[in-house]
């Protein structure tokens, strides 16, 4: 935005080549510590898994696991790299080399890279009979300072005027004071409705239950949910989560029909 502020000031006075100079020089800068900044975690990575076949003793799978977890990798590629040594481990005591180690990595973060895959969110059947099942529900998860809250207001945003839905959103994250109020205020914001917890609930799966009440009631189209901020590697809260998505398959029934998905779409930020 800054840039783009320079930009047009110098173009105004006649200076545009400058204008762009300054751009050219600003990419240049942030391209360069990104990757810098992407080279420091890889070293770690590589310095990290170096100590696993230097360190004697413990248990290993568990070593692994603690170290794909601090390099952010996430569970879904951290338990498929998980699940790849435990096949071509020749017995109960043997380890692979770090030679195959480094090609599992190099296979499943490839993979994990692969975008021929489509990413369209997936949406309940508006025709359905069953009113359960008109329902969409979005789960929304990532660290604190992603961006949750705000990819929530501008996914709102567009999920009504674009494609002519009733959205509500479902503020559970109850653990940061202030987001509650930066929810409601995307929500007046987007021009969608919020719903927020009452003096009778108490966490975010309590909230999660009122706001399925809700949705289901008023007849929204899509229900979208705020997550409290978590690491990967945090059990407790990570714990919530899962019950989280018992409240909402409990709520919705979809124990009755194995083939749901339900929520419908979990979206990482």
């Amino acid at each position: 935005v800054e840039q783009l502020d320079n930009l047009t000031q110098k173009a105004s006075r006649g200076k545009l080549g400058e204008g762009l100079l300054d751009a050219a020089t600003y990419t240049q800068q942030t391209n360069a510590a990104i990757v810098d900044g992407l080279a420091k975690s890889r070293n770690q990575l590589l310095y990290d898994l170096e100590g696993l076949f230097n360190n004697e003793g413990g248990d290993v799978l568990q070593q692994l696991e603690d170290t794909l977890l601090r390099s952010d990798l996430g569970m879904t590629t951290t338990n498929d790299i998980l699940e790849e040594v435990r096949s071509l481990r020749q017995d109960s005591t043997a380890f692979v080399s770090q030679k195959d180690l480094k090609s599992i990595l190099r296979g499943k973060l490839l993979e994990a890279l692969d975008t021929s895959y489509s990413t369209a969110i997936t949406f309940a059947d508006p025709d359905a009979e069953d009113p359960l099942r008109k329902l969409t529900v979005l789960l929304v998860m990532g660290a604190n300072g992603m961006g949750k809250t705000t990819t929530i207001g501008k996914l709102a945003h567009r999920l009504q005027n674009e494609g002519d839905q009733k959205v509500l959103l479902a503020a559970c994250d109850t653990y940061r004071a202030a987001a509650v109020p930066q929810l409601e205020a995307w929500a007046e914001r987007a021009g969608v409705d919020c719903y927020a917890n009452e003096e009778s609930q108490n966490g975010p799966s309590a909230v999660l239950y009122g706001a399925l009440d809700k949705a289901i009631h008023d007849q929204y189209d899509t229900l979208i949910v705020d997550t409290s901020g978590r690491l990967s590697n945090n059990a407790a809260l990570n714990a919530e989560l899962l019950k989280m998505k018992r409240v909402i398959q409990k709520r919705l029934k979809s124990g009755d029909d194995p083939t749901l998905q339900i929520p419908h779409e979990v979206l990482l930020v």
